[in-house]
């Protein structure tokens, strides 16, 4: 049976979806894969930030106010916003708050170990997003989905372009559990995405979960930030609002709006868009040397994509051939 699980735990046989009802999966479907293209965008301006002589914290800090500022205008200016519970913006906000930590526990993870093992570290999210579903649906992954867990995360070895004998000489235990952790919580926040109050509109779910983000960090960095100074002003901001834009505004709220209506199974494997367009923008800006073993690997990522969505693409062939 081809199926998915909706919001409440359901599974939908899409044999009996209509045309229009596929249409509506396919656009939640581009909006969840829209926002994890833009988190590519992020690393490429995170290293033009450093050669201008911006500072991680500062940056992380600069960006997630910039990001918050963004959501809470569309937030304000949003007509007909539904009173929720208070219990629900907690809970909101709870679930933002893995997202804030990704790019504190990654940027740390960065300093001990390659980027190109760190990345590795980081899309662990993938499996761990998986058995996060899993054991909250009570249902093991089927075998396309491992299938497609399987020729991803090969993709991602690949695509890394990894030394093998570069990552052996740089481990480092504190930069494994680094950015284990911010594959932890970057499932985390995907699965909050989907389950956490769906019946709210896209706007408010992304405000209160991006004031949670927000928080956090201001927690853990501002303090650090207050004794180092800040490196670089007039460039700080135009990073800040170039990241928040790409990094907190525009994921978080196409994932407030597709995630609820696919799952965080599926969500976890479209969020591996995001390394593709960190090596392609990585080649065109950066002018780094793309090999070919991560051309293949960047196939091999898109080829995971399209096998996990495969029963969507299957189901709408059926109905044009009916």
């Amino acid at each position: 049976m081809l199926a998915i699980i909706n919001p409440k735990d359901e599974y939908i046989d899409l044999n009996l979806l209509t045309g229009c009802e596929i249409g509506l999966k396919w656009k939640y479907l581009l909006a969840v894969f829209i926002g994890a293209c833009s988190y590519g965008v992020l690393s490429t301006v995170v290293k033009l930030s450093y050669l201008d002589g911006v500072k991680k914290n500062e940056l992380i800090v600069a960006q997630f106010f910039a990001g918050w500022l963004m959501i809470t205008l569309i937030y304000l200016f949003k007509n007909n916003r539904p009173k929720i519970s208070l219990r629900k913006k907690v809970l909101l906000m709870v679930g933002g708050i893995p997202s804030g930590l990704v790019g504190v526990y990654y940027y740390t993870s960065l300093e001990t170990v390659e980027a190109s093992f760190a990345i590795i570290l980081l899309f662990q999210f993938v499996w761990m997003g998986i058995g996060i579903d899993s054991i909250f649906t009570r249902r093991l992954p089927d075998k396309k989905t491992t299938g497609s867990i399987i020729i991803l995360l090969l993709g991602t070895v690949l695509s890394s372009g990894i030394s093998l004998q570069g990552a052996i000489d740089s481990v480092d235990f504190r930069g494994i559990v680094f950015g284990l952790l911010a594959a932890a919580c970057f499932a985390l926040f995907i699965f909050a995405n989907a389950r956490v109050a769906p019946e709210i509109g896209a706007a408010q779910r992304s405000f209160y979960m991006v004031s949670g983000s927000f928080f956090i960090v201001l927690l853990i960095l501002i303090p650090a930030v207050m004794t180092q100074g800040i490196g670089s002003p007039g460039s700080l901001w135009i990073y800040g609002v170039i990241l928040g834009f790409f990094g907190v505004f525009i994921p978080p709220f196409l994932f407030a709006y597709g995630m609820p209506h696919i799952g965080s199974g599926i969500g976890s494997i479209l969020g591996s868009a995001e390394l593709p367009v960190t090596i392609l923008l990585s080649m065109l800006i950066l002018h780094e040397i793309v090999s070919g073993l991560q051309w293949i690997g960047i196939l091999l990522i898109l080829m995971a994509i399209i096998l996990s969505n495969a029963p969507y693409k299957i189901r709408q062939a059926d109905q044009t051939m009916g």
